[in-house]
């Protein structure tokens, strides 16, 4: 019951967010209003983020604290998820805001402060006052790293980019969409790739666990493409409407 009422205040939210945009769009012509639908977007999705990371990743509901970085059993493939992260919200949120015509010359302020956004609240406070996670520095810093690097793609566009894949499907694991436990980490592989024509070719990292439990690093070398190179083959324009597919390295690996 209580999930329903939940996702019904959800509805009733952006049904007036989506109401308020036609009525604009009636007019002949209309005000600006992206820092007002910024605030509202942000209350509606936040208060939906809050209600799923509740009930999957554990309530704020305990005292601060820092969490124990240097013996979390999983290297470094939290620190490069939170970078991936960081990264990628920026560009989600600036391919969202040109869909919602935001000012070409507010697109990279607000997409990397959005981003900026999210990844603070995660940390603080969703994660330091949950009891089983715990404020992490270097999280928070990879996130930042991960949103310059964003910011320098777009001054400088070039052909290195960041991708990932896993090693088993996700609903193989208990946790779909975000790790939480060691073997959740481990499916990922984390790539950096150079984009060759419609394909790429990248060095990959990984971990997995022996036989003691203790945590091994693990490389690779790949070569492939991506969903979106693959529409893009047939319809450029199409594909731009689905760069997100860009994101999953689909690939012939090597494990060195």
């Amino acid at each position: 019951m209580r999930a329903v009422a939940r996702c019904a205040l959800l509805a009733l939210l952006l049904v007036a967010v989506a109401r308020g945009q036609k009525l604009d769009s009636l007019r002949v012509n209309p005000p600006s209003h992206f820092q007002r639908n910024l605030i509202v977007g942000n209350v509606v999705f936040g208060t939906a983020a809050y209600f799923y990371f509740e009930e999957t990743w554990g309530a704020p509901n305990g005292r601060f604290h820092f969490k124990n970085e240097f013996h979390d059993n999983i290297a470094l493939t939290d620190e490069v998820s939170h970078f991936y992260a960081g990264y990628k919200l920026t560009e989600g949120f600036g391919w969202l805001f040109r869909i919602l015509k935001m000012p070409e010359d507010q697109i990279t302020k607000y997409s990397a402060l959005q981003a900026g956004l999210v990844v603070t609240l995660v940390e603080f406070p969703m994660d330091a006052f949950n009891p089983d996670q715990g404020l992490g520095v270097s999280d928070l810093l990879f996130d930042y790293g991960g949103i310059g690097w964003a910011l320098l793609r777009q001054r400088y566009p070039n052909n290195f980019d960041m991708k990932f894949c896993v090693k088993r499907p996700p609903w193989d694991f208990e946790n779909k969409f975000l790790a939480n436990e060691n073997e959740e980490f481990a499916n990922f592989i984390w790539w950096g790739t150079y984009r060759i024509y419609y394909g790429h070719v990248g060095v990959g990292y990984s971990i997995s666990h022996n036989a003691q439990g203790r945590v091994e690093s693990e490389y690779y070398l790949g070569a492939g493409t991506t969903a979106y190179d693959l529409i893009r083959l047939v319809s450029p324009k199409f594909a731009e409407e689905v760069k997100a597919l860009d994101s999953y390295f689909i690939s012939l690996r090597l494990k060195l």
